[in-house]
């Protein structure tokens, strides 16, 4: 990334006082140079992200002593046995010693997180971005009273701070990578002001820091480039841009200090799943960052024992078992999200996870007293459900958890590489268990029960999880039309279907949604896919004589497939991750569309040299991939397979 010169993209910044009033304490802490310090150095080349220095470009070593604990060990571990009978044999007790005692924080790691917390004492917009995030964002992962402890704990903090804080900020920053030193500690009967206190006030730690930023990048992506609170006067194009990649840069700084096993547990899970969030709308949805981020997400999933209820769950109390679950779900479903968008092998295998969905109940609820949670608990239905078509933070994630079971059954169909046997009869078989789920979802849930309701909080949501729903049917589909060579009508039909949703999706945007990158995830994932199958279809009958096996209403298709080719003009605009994604989609399926309305005579040389293969191309069982926008040129007979 290009170094940037102003922390606070607002005002100026070489004043001493900063928007609130607060004075800058001067020398090291002018903006320019802590920005600079920041965001200058590499962030993403060692295998864990932000491990590298921000001192002259060296790598830190890692914090983690060799006697650290491994964390989550399982059934074939080294000490799986001794651990199943240690209450049929007696042994020592082993001496609990804290690996951070007297921990040394080099000069360089320390004056990185110096001038993290720096930035953040500067960082006066970031109550205000955080407050619109969960004003607008329905299934957040992060519950809010966790976010409200911390940004209270740390405005109290630095409200304590005299107006030459250098001193204080160092003593901070070394009581913060000694506290993420140490693993969290849980008890059954543990409050959530307790659990809250883990982690903030003298024992704040840098997966909590970490999730500030990313929340404050998730919510600039989306956010006016001329927002007047984000400009404050700023006459600089480029300040909502610029500070958007400072805090990118900084929560991966962030997540660079917790490369230790102790900082394995939800907190930095919650922090890794936004920041992949983050990744994906700031370099686009096949970006090789968020798919490595990705991969580290997965592996403090099984690291810190999320994905298994173990004796270890019991030790803690039923809303953090509950919140837990929900950051569990929502990476499962991010995994099997990301890999059928890139076409790879999930990086989580459900069969290796027992963990069920979280109860659908609100956070106030949770963390209420046992009366209140009691008869919450009561009333839901025998799914697990509320029976009061209430929407909470958790019931999309509730959903998603259940497609996404269904969608790694189908990537299995879908991406494997053993010989296929029977596979009609395995498609409708996970098409039936598809069905039976989306049956039993709550109405306040179903796209297809609420058509003509799309001003309800969480609409858009909402659309996802139907397009979800018709998309797993796609992807059999599609397989059962390689293998077989049967079975055309019905992915058309599909196809029609999910192209009809993403039209309608777009007739009822707001300029939030226009905003909204998730937007060119849903072209890109659902549309292209759908309308490269109607478009070939189209196509192939255009060189055959009818009657044709997959009635087509051709003139409708065509208006509706111009209207979807034209979203891709403007979905991502320049800067954003998709951008360049959409263009070459658009390119391509134009291209297609204009041999259809408008066929031109051309040479026979011309011909014999753009239909090589085409027979093979427009048959429905040359099956490779969707498309190939790798290449600057795409022969006509390459790149689209049906």
């Amino acid at each position: 990334m290009a170094p940037c010169s102003r922390v606070n993209p607002v005002g100026d910044p070489n004043s001493d006082v900063t928007m609130t009033g607060r004075r800058r304490p001067s020398d090291t802490a002018n903006p320019a140079i802590v920005s600079r310090r920041l965001t200058s150095q590499p962030t993403s080349n060692a295998s864990s992200p932000g491990s590298a220095s921000l001192g002259n470009g060296r790598f830190f070593a890692p914090l983690e002593p060799p006697s650290a604990p491994p964390g989550y060990l399982g059934s074939t571990s080294y000490s799986a046995i001794l651990t199943e009978h240690r209450s049929e044999v007696s042994f020592e007790a082993e001496e609990s010693t804290d690996s951070s005692a007297g921990l040394v924080v080099e000069p360089a790691r320390l004056q990185s997180g110096v001038d993290v917390l720096r930035f953040l004492y500067n960082f006066t917009v970031c109550d205000m971005l955080i407050t619109r995030f969960y004003i607008r964002t329905w299934g957040t992962i992060v519950p809010k009273r966790i976010v409200d402890e911390l940004l209270h704990s740390v405005r109290d903090i630095f409200d304590g701070f005299s107006s030459s804080p250098t001193a204080q900020l160092q003593e901070l920053a070394n009581r913060i990578f000694q506290n993420t030193s140490r693993p969290m500690r849980t008890h059954k009967s543990m409050s959530v002001e307790e659990y809250c206190s883990s982690f903030t006030g003298r024992n704040l730690r840098w997966e909590a820091l970490g999730s500030i930023f990313t929340l404050c990048g998730m919510q600039l992506v989306i956010t006016l480039d001329n927002d007047p609170e984000i400009m404050q006067g700023s006459d600089d194009p480029q300040a909502k841009n610029q500070l958007l990649e400072q805090v990118t840069v900084i929560s991966t700084i962030c997540l660079g200090f917790c490369d230790q096993t102790s900082s394995a547990n939800e907190l930095l899970a919650m922090l890794q799943f936004n920041d992949v969030m983050l990744r994906t709308q700031q370099y686009g949805d096949s970006s090789y960052q968020a798919w490595r981020r990705l991969g580290d997400l997965v592996s403090t999933i099984y690291a810190a024992g999320l994905h298994l209820e173990t004796d270890s769950s019991e030790n803690c109390p039923f809303f953090l078992r509950q919140w837990r679950r929900r950051c569990f779900v929502a990476a499962f479903y991010m995994d099997k999200m990301m890999a059928t968008f890139v076409g790879r092998p999930p990086l989580m295998n459900g069969r290796f996870c027992t963990l069920a969905a979280p109860l659908d109940l609100s956070d106030e609820v949770l963390i209420a007293d046992g009366d209140v949670l009691s008869k919450a608990i009561s009333e839901l239905n025998s799914a697990g459900w509320n029976s009061k078509g209430e929407l909470h933070p958790v019931s999309q994630a509730r959903l998603r958890y259940q497609l996404a079971i269904i969608r790694e059954e189908t990537l299995e169909v879908v991406l494997g590489t053993r010989e296929q046997h029977n596979l009609t009869q395995k498609s409708e078989e996970i098409q039936a268990k598809s069905r039976a789920i989306w049956q039993s979802t709550p109405d306040q849930l179903r796209y297809d029960r609420r058509l003509n309701d799309h001003y309800h909080d969480g609409w858009l949501a909402i659309a996802y999880f139907y397009l979800d729903y018709l998309y797993t049917c796609f992807l059999l589909y599609r397989a059962v039309v390689k293998h077989t060579n049967t079975g055309q009508a019905d992915l058309c039909d599909v196809s029609r279907r999910v192209l009809a949703i993403v039209i309608q999706i777009n007739s009822f945007r707001t300029p939030m949604v226009d905003l909204d990158r998730h937007f060119s995830w849903i072209v890109l994932t659902y549309g292209v896919p759908s309308a490269s199958v109607l478009l070939l279809e189209l196509l192939r009958q255009s060189h055959e004589p009818g009657p044709h096996a997959v009635p087509l209403p051709r003139a409708e298709l065509i208006r509706n497939l111009s209207v979807f080719i034209s979203f891709l003009s403007w979905v991502a605009g320049p800067g954003h991750g998709n951008y360049h994604t959409c263009q070459e989609a658009e390119k391509k399926l134009s291209r297609i569309l204009d041999q259809l309305l408008d066929p031109q005579p051309v040479q026979q040389h011309v011909v014999d040299d753009v239909t090589t293969g085409l027979d093979n191309f427009l048959n429905w069982s040359n099956y490779n991939t969707i498309w190939d926008f790798n290449t600057d040129y795409m022969p006509f007979a390459e790149g689209f397979a049906a």
